[in-house]
């Protein structure tokens, strides 16, 4: 009799194991991607998409998400759909974000993310990270991914002088990557930003650190996927998380 009593007690703690685990990959949808919607995160970050959204995330069985506060991103490979409406060529839209900050002000954000590999890159724009001005009303330095890339842009400063890092596609998919950020907003800013492999946090895959014009009136920090649209273009499958500002 004890021993089937333990296995009863052996098999309702799976039972109750397998419970948590299916309601750790619960997902409820945020957005549609029917139009543009809003909404907030935690620790202060907000969200806008023009695609679809999901609070929690389905892990790939050959590459695991590691990311414990997960949202799922998915924007279409139609170039019709999922568009950022009013926006000046089509484009598609899904980001998270810092709330505008003021010149002089200095901040320290960290993020997860992941990107599957399915992802296609061309010449076009396809921002996986902003530091976005609204005095400027444009980015500042971007992560991008592009021509078979991941690679950072600054948009105020000569990257042959500055040395903008890139690295391959296939070094930064299918893997969870951990972003760290520490900005000083304004004219006389300073941004240092690092991108590491989730795995193994003493690998380091790019970092850029950089003084001058970081933003003026209100800038924010904003990660996801936004991107033009075009003709033959592939879906995007991704997912962010574990928000921390460390500020």
């Amino acid at each position: 009799m004890k021993s089937l009593s333990l296995a009863s007690i052996a098999l309702a703690l799976v039972a109750s194991a397998n419970a948590l685990s299916l309601q750790s990959r619960a997902q409820v949808l945020l957005a549609d991607g029917k139009s543009m919607q809003f909404g907030t995160a935690r620790n202060n970050f907000s969200w806008q998409a023009s695609g679809i959204l999901y609070q929690g995330c389905k892990d790939s069985v050959s590459f695991p998400i590691n990311i414990a506060n997960c949202y799922a991103l998915s924007l279409s490979s139609d170039p019709t759909a999922h568009l950022n409406p009013g926006a000046a060529t089509p484009r598609q839209r899904i980001e998270f974000l810092s709330p505008g900050a003021a010149d002089g002000v200095t901040q320290k954000f960290k993020w997860r993310y992941y990107l599957s590999s399915t992802v296609g890159t061309s010449s076009k724009f396809f921002h996986l990270m902003q530091l976005f001005s609204r005095g400027d009303g444009s980015p500042i330095i971007t992560l991008d991914a592009v021509n078979g890339q991941i690679k950072i842009k600054d948009y105020k400063r000569d990257c042959v002088t500055t040395g903008c890092p890139s690295i391959p596609l296939a070094s930064f998919t299918d893997r969870t990557t951990v972003h760290f950020v520490t900005v000083t907003y304004g004219p006389n800013g300073r941004m240092d930003y690092v991108v590491k492999d989730a795995a193994d946090q003493s690998k380091m895959l790019l970092r850029y650190t950089v003084t001058g014009q970081m933003g003026s009136q209100s800038t924010s920090i904003k990660f996801g996927a936004y991107k033009a649209t075009f003709e033959g273009m592939s879906a995007v499958n991704a997912a962010v998380g574990d928000f921390v500002n460390e500020t």
